[in-house]
């Protein structure tokens, strides 16, 4: 069964902030995260502004300057955009405008600066105007140095999309990271946008080689995390993965594996689209050893 997009992103909405009531966390002096109504944001004070990690919606817009300004009465100016889906690059235009530069993968601006066809969801997203496109740009990853802190984004191939991102502030032993971790939700794997259950899983490994027990993980949609969290979800795609794949030796059909219910163990604390999830694992196996998805030309975005 599928459900529509609005319909699932307004789940995430809730799920993320507890019905809307938005909440910032503290972290250290400098660094807050923000469990706003799209999705976690995580906000660092620099000398220059905030630098955040996502800008949500654009309606989401107004709940992010006001938390920066609240906690550190200083306007945003710099955003990183973990990946190109609306609720976390949705706010770019309107940053942009104020003055903040917008910095994501280079398959992020790419695929903003061209219509989307989303097929879970039946639904196109029309190409972003070239004032919402990010603006500093980069490919297998870049390290901002901001006063006391390393900020390391990472990129992650084939995972939930094409230009998913690892964002990792070293000092404040912080990763953010993005769509790639759904705590406590199904994840959502955009294959029509490259990504692959394998690729999430590479992510994860990723980030379980440069976290510790004290590093605060922080998914995009769900509670704040650790570790351990991080390593619980592997174990789920792992093992979901694994089912699937037994299935489809077995030479069951995508209808079959989905009806199988093979994620069924891992139910308990978990909302979303549960078929969805195995379809795309299903997807993903299924294409291994195949051409990823085309990208779109760069455009302004080469």
């Amino acid at each position: 069964m599928r459900i529509g997009f609005a319909a699932w992103t307004a789940g995430l909405a809730i799920m993320a902030s507890g019905a809307h009531a938005q909440t910032v966390t503290p972290v250290t002096r400098d660094l807050r995260i923000l469990t706003g109504t799209s999705g976690n944001v995580v906000m660092m004070r620099t000398k220059d502004g905030v630098l955040i990690v996502d800008d949500q919606r654009p309606a989401d817009v107004p709940e992010i300057v006001a938390a920066a300004r609240a906690a550190f009465d200083l306007p945003v100016r710099s955003v990183i955009n973990t990946h190109w889906h609306m609720d976390h690059s949705g706010g770019n235009e309107a940053f942009r405008k104020a003055g903040a530069t917008v910095i994501a993968h280079r398959n992020v601006c790419i695929r903003r600066s061209t219509d989307q066809f989303m097929p879970a969801y039946n639904r196109t997203i029309p190409a972003a105007a070239s004032g919402a496109l990010p603006d500093m740009l980069f490919d297998a990853g870049l390290t901002l140095f901001v006063e006391d802190e390393v900020v390391t984004l990472t990129h992650a191939p084939a995972a939930h999309t094409d230009g998913d991102v690892i964002v990792r502030f070293a000092r404040a032993n912080v990763i953010h990271m993005g769509d790639l971790y759904f705590n406590g939700i199904w994840p959502f794997i955009d294959r029509a946008s490259g990504g692959s259950v394998q690729g999430v899983i590479r992510s994860v490994d990723l980030a379980l080689g440069i976290a510790d027990a004290g590093t605060v993980i922080v998914p995009a949609h769900g509670p704040l995390s650790d570790r351990a969290g991080l390593k619980r979800y592997r174990v789920m795609l792992i093992e979901v993965t694994a089912a699937v794949r037994r299935q489809i030796a077995k030479g069951e059909t995508r209808d079959q594996v989905v009806a199988a219910k093979p994620a069924a163990a891992w139910r308990a604390g978990m909302v979303g689209n549960e078929d969805g999830f195995v379809g795309a694992v299903y997807d993903s196996l299924k294409g291994e050893g195949a051409s990823a998805p085309a990208i779109p030309a760069a455009g302004s975005c080469g």
